[in-house]
C-alpha cells in the first residue's frame, strides 16, 4: 500500500487562496485551546476545536505506509517515510491533514493558530507540511518529537501558522513553536503550566502571572474569550486538579474545555486518554460523549482505512460503526470545508478533485535539480540527423562540462527546462541534461517527458526511451516505465532543437 501526495501548480494555487482565508478568519476570532492533566494513577489531554465549521472525519491511519510529503514548493524537497505507527486523527479540510489526533504508542499532538509564526527557511533537511501526521506516524514519544527537528523542517511556505502541544504516555509535555525560523519547545521546568492557547507560551506565561493564584492581584478572567485570558483559566483549571484530584478526570477535562469554551464556535471537545488508549469527544451538535479505543482499532496496512462521520448519530463506543474510507468520503470533506470557508468558494470545482483524489492518486515528482551541457552542433546537420549523433555527454570517457540549470513554470507544470534562454539562441543543435533520482527502494515508477523537439533519454547509463520528432511542448507527455534502483539514480535527456522555442519538463510518477 503506497499512501502519496500530489504536487501541482493548480494544488498550490488552491493551498495559498486557503491559507489566505484561513487568516481572515482566524483574525475575526476563531482560536483554540489545549491543557494536560495528570495525576499519579491518570493523564488525559483536552483540547477545544474553535471555528465555523463543525463537520469532518475521524480517520484511522495505518502504519507500514510509505509516504512523501505534500509542498506547495515544487523545488523543495520532501520527506520521505514509512508511518511506524497507526494513529486516530480528526480531519476537516481532508485526510492526511489533520487537526489533531493521538497514535498507537500513545503519543498526543494537537494544532492551534499562532499569529508570528516563523517557520524554518530552506536548508539541508527535507521538508514536511502536515506536521502532526508525520510525527504521529513516526514518533512514539515527546522525546522523538523534538529529536526530528534534525531530520525535517516544517516548510516555509506552510499556509497556516500554528503552534502545537504535545503529550505522551509516560506523562511529558511539551509546546512546540516555530519563532524566528527555530523550534522552540518548552518542557520540564520550563514549562509549569501545561496550557497553550493562541500566543506563545513565554506572553501567557507572563500574563498568568498578573493573576491571583498566581502571584498577582488580578481576578480570574473566566468569560473572556481572549487567548490570553482562555490560557489564565485553563491554568487554573489544571492546578486545582493537581492540588486536589478525585473523581473522573476525563469528566473534569470536560469540564474544563466547557469552561474555556467560546460559545457556538467551539465545535468539537476533545479529551485524549493515552494511558487508557481512548479518545472521548463530544460536539456542539451532540453533548453525549463519544468513545473510541485505540486498542480494539485496526492498523495494519493490507486491510483498508477505517473513517466515520465526527457528527455521526452513533454515541459511546463507535469502533462497531467505522466505515472503509473512499474518496467520495474524502471528496464530501473537502466540499463541504471548501465551500463554506469565505474565498474558497469561487475556486472551480474541477481543481477540487486535486485535493480530493489526495493521498490516493499517484506522487507526481517534478525533478528539480539539473544540469546542462552544450550546445552540440555539426556543420550541414539538421536536428534530426544531429539525433544519432553520438556527442560527448554518450561517450563514456569524455569530459563534459556540466553547468547548473535555472528553472522556470510552463503553463501549469512548474518546473520547465529552458535550453534555447540558457544554453543559446539558434537553431539545428543538441543539448544534453542530467538529474539524480534518490529512491529509498527498488520501485518501479513512471518517467513523463515532455520535449520541444525530439528526446533521447538514459537511465543508469541505459538507452530506454528514443523519440527523433520536431515539435513543440505538447498537451500529452511521452510515459516511460522504469524501475528505479535504491540510491541514486542518474537519468540523462538528449533534447534535440531545431528552430523557436527549446527545452523539456520531466515528472516522475510514483507506481
Amino acid at each position: 500500500m503506497n499512501v502519496s501526495q500530489t504536487v501541482k501548480c493548480r494544488l498550490a494555487r488552491i493551498l495559498t487562496i486557503f491559507c489566505f482565508a484561513v487568516f481572515l478568519l482566524s483574525e475575526s476570532g476563531a482560536a483554540c485551546t489545549t491543557f494536560c492533566l495528570k495525576d499519579d494513577d491518570n493523564l488525559v489531554f483536552g483540547r477545544n476545536y474553535d471555528w465555523h465549521l463543525d463537520l469532518g472525519l475521524v480517520v484511522v491511519n495505518k502504519k507500514n505506509v510509505a509516504k512523501r510529503a505534500l509542498l506547495i514548493d515544487p523545488q523543495d524537497t520532501p520527506a520521505r517515510w514509512i508511518s511506524k505507527y497507526g494513529s486516530v486523527t480528526f480531519n476537516q479540510y481532508g485526510r492526511e491533514l489533520p487537526c489533531g489526533g493521538m497514535n498507537e504508542a500513545g503519543l498526543v499532538l494537537e494544532t492551534m493558530w499562532l499569529a508570528g509564526t516563523a517557520y524554518p527557511i530552506k536548508d539541508e533537511r527535507p521538508a514536511v507540511m502536515a506536521w502532526v501526521q508525520y510525527q504521529l506516524d513516526t514518533c512514539a514519544t515527546i522525546e522523538d518529537v523534538i529529536a526530528s527537528d534534525k531530520k525535517i523542517r516544517v516548510t516555509a511556505l506552510t499556509p497556516m501558522p500554528l503552534h502545537f502541544l504535545g503529550c505522551d504516555r509516560e506523562g511529558n509535555v511539551a509546546t512546540f513553536e516555530f519563532l524566528n525560523g527555530k523550534m522552540v519547545c518548552h518542557r520540564g521546568d520550563s514549562l509549569p503550566v501545561t496550557a497553550l492557547a493562541n500566543d506563545t507560551y513565554d506572553k501567557s506565561l507572563e500574563h498568568l502571572k498578573k493573576h491571583a493564584e498566581f502571584g498577582g492581584t488580578k481576578k480570574l478572567p473566566y468569560g473572556s474569550w481572549g487567548s490570553l485570558d482562555r490560557f489564565v483559566c485553563a491554568a487554573d483549571r489544571v492546578k486545582k486538579y493537581s492540588s486536589s484530584p478525585g473523581g473522573s478526570i476525563v469528566e473534569y477535562a470536560f469540564d474544563t474545555l466547557k469552561s474555556v469554551g467560546q460559545g457556538d464556535s467551539t465545535k468539537w471537545l476533545i479529551v485524549y486518554d493515552p494511558r487508557n488508549m481512548k479518545i472521548h469527544y463530544q460536539t456542539c451538535t451532540c453533548k453525549k460523549t463519544r468513545t473510541i479505543d485505540l486498542s480494539g482499532c485496526d492498523f495494519e496496512s493490507q486491510t483498508p482505512v477505517q473513517v466515520i462521520s465526527i457528527n455521526t448519530a452513533h454515541t459511546g463506543l463507535l469502533n462497531p460503526y467505522f466505515s472503509h474510507y473512499d474518496t467520495d468520503l474524502n471528496r464530501w470533506l473537502v466540499y463541504y470545508s471548501m465551500k463554506h470557508t469565505p474565498m474558497l468558494g469561487s475556486i472551480p470545482d474541477a481543481r477540487y478533485e486535486l485535493l480530493i483524489q489526495y493521498p490516493d492518486a499517484p506522487t507526481v515528482q517534478y525533478l528539480n535539480n539539473w544540469e546542462m551541457a552544450g550546445p552540440y552542433t555539426q556543420e550541414g546537420k539538421k536536428c534530426r540527423e544531429l539525433f544519432d549523433i553520438a556527442f560527448d555527454p554518450e561517450r563514456p570517457d569524455s569530459e563534459v562540462q556540466w553547468r547548473p540549470l535555472p528553472m522556470n513554470p510552463f503553463a501549469e507544470n512548474p518546473v520547465y527546462l529552458d535550453l534555447q534562454k540558457m544554453l543559446k539562441d539558434g537553431a539545428q543543435m543538441a543539448g544534453y541534461l542530467r538529474a539524480p533520482i534518490e529512491s529509498d527502494r527498488q520501485t518501479p515508477a513512471r518517467l513523463e517527458i515532455f520535449s520541444d523537439d525530439g528526446m533521447k533519454v538514459w537511465l543508469n547509463g541505459e538507452l530506454i526511451h528514443t523519440n527523433n520528432v520536431l515539435r513543440g511542448i505538447s498537451l500529452k507527455p511521452d510515459a516511460i516505465e522504469v524501475t528505479l534502483k535504491k540510491g541514486t539514480n542518474v537519468l540523462m535527456l538528449k533534447v534535440t532543437q531545431d528552430t523557436g522555442s527549446w527545452g523539456a519538463i520531466v515528472r516522475l510518477v510514483d507506481r
